[in-house]
């Protein structure tokens, strides 16, 4: 049985968008998926096993960072560590959902995310998704994407679009995630309902760009439970949450031009669709809905579901 690696080349939700075109090779090959990840012991993959890619296991192996059709046919019995975070349409999409599926948080942790829903069962939820660390932004007084690969979204335009959901839905509160810690943004605590996971990260391996101080793991999954996120455009992890785990959710985004005094607020709705599709939205604008102002097109008294953890 051929071998397939997959190491820590990149964070945890780039990871996962690797497991379809795994799954595809283990299909179309029969080979053998092996996760070198610190967080499996917070998640668990069907049809893979947890094991290192030390030397031996580097030795003859074939590097994939790109897979288009014409390689993909080309890797029968090959011993691959494979890094790449895209594939054949024609085969992945069909499966992306299904793939996704073989991914199950920890029991323990599903308790913590239903225990820090409870108190607020009875109220509509919005996620709100602060990724900062290694994304950067181009400038403070305006949201810009043009020469920064990651762009990172200004704290002011998170609390100008909690301002505008609680204007419409007084009741609504907040589960906030963000890397760092979360309480590092005293206006939006101090100004909305905003509430945290209970579930502190082992986690530090990745330097200080990634650390956070909630397991990021469990704080995946729980903005998975919210039917509405503040999202940042192009990064994987807003991306897994809205669109690939638990139900469809609306992501709210801001669009390149925005400044405190005029926000600027678009839609998008991916569900079931690969990164490369969130992510051309968040750098080109495609399939987003402008909205307006006041977001009256949005549907906001939605409640979290943690039904299917």
């Amino acid at each position: 049985m051929p071998k397939l690696f997959i190491d820590e080349f990149v964070g945890i939700t780039n990871r996962l968008e690797v497991l379809p075109l795994a799954f595809a090779l283990r299909k179309a090959y029969g080979h053998e998926i092996i996760l070198d990840w610190h967080e499996l012991d917070s998640l668990s993959i069907d049809d893979t096993r947890q094991g290192k890619v030390r030397l031996l296991a580097r030795l003859g192996a074939l590097r994939v960072r790109n897979c288009d059709r014409a390689l993909f046919d080309a890797l029968g019995g090959k011993k691959i560590i494979l890094r790449s975070l895209d594939g054949p349409a024609e085969i992945l999409d069909p499966i992306y959902l299904e793939s996704a599926r073989k991914v199950h948080l920890a029991p323990s942790l599903a308790a913590s995310i239903r225990q820090s829903f409870a108190p607020y069962a009875s109220r509509p939820v919005v996620g709100v998704h602060i990724r900062h660390g290694d994304y950067q932004m181009a400038r403070e007084d305006r949201y810009e994407i043009a020469g920064v690969e990651w762009p990172a979204v200004p704290v002011w335009w998170y609390e100008k679009t909690m301002a505008r959901i609680a204007a419409r839905q007084p009741d609504v509160c907040f589960l906030l995630s963000s890397t760092g810690d979360p309480d590092s943004y005293p206006t939006l605590r101090r100004n909305f309902d905003v509430f945290t996971l209970d579930a502190v990260s082992p986690y530090t391996y990745k330097g200080a760009d990634h650390i956070s101080r909630v397991n990021p793991v469990a704080d995946l999954f729980a903005l998975a439970c919210t039917p509405v996120m503040l999202a940042t455009p192009v990064s994987g992890y807003s991306h897994w949450a809205a669109n690939v785990l638990g139900s469809p959710t609306t992501c709210i985004v801001p669009i390149p031009g925005a400044t405190p005094d005029d926000p600027l607020y678009g839609k998008v709705e991916l569900y079931g669709r690969r990164l490369p599709v969130w992510r051309e939205a968040g750098r080109e604008g495609t399939d987003m809905t402008v909205l307006s102002p006041s977001l009256e097109e949005l549907v906001l008294n939605r409640l979290a579901n943690t039904d299917w953890l």
